[in-house]
């Protein structure tokens, strides 16, 4: 049986159907059985969907740096 773990590793590979038939099937069985990680996949696909919305363009600098920031906390608390 698939952890939830495993599930949200492969998880972008699902969404872009890159995935072989019996990983994908191994996928919807789990989702089949587990509401947590449902929950997820529909958070992640919204997620995608608002940011493909997103303008591009260079973010303001105070964004830009707010968002490092951000970035390198959460790199910092894996480690």
């Amino acid at each position: 049986m698939m952890t939830c773990r495993e599930c949200v590793e492969q998880l972008l590979e699902f969404l872009n159907n890159e995935l072989h038939a019996e990983m994908c099937a191994q996928i919807r069985a789990h989702l089949e059985k587990c509401p947590p990680c449902v929950n997820y996949v529909e958070s992640y696909r919204l997620t995608v969907h608002l940011t493909r919305q997103l303008p591009c363009g260079e973010l303001p600098p105070e964004i830009a740096e707010r968002l490092q920031a951000a970035l390198k906390a959460c790199s910092e608390r894996e480690a």
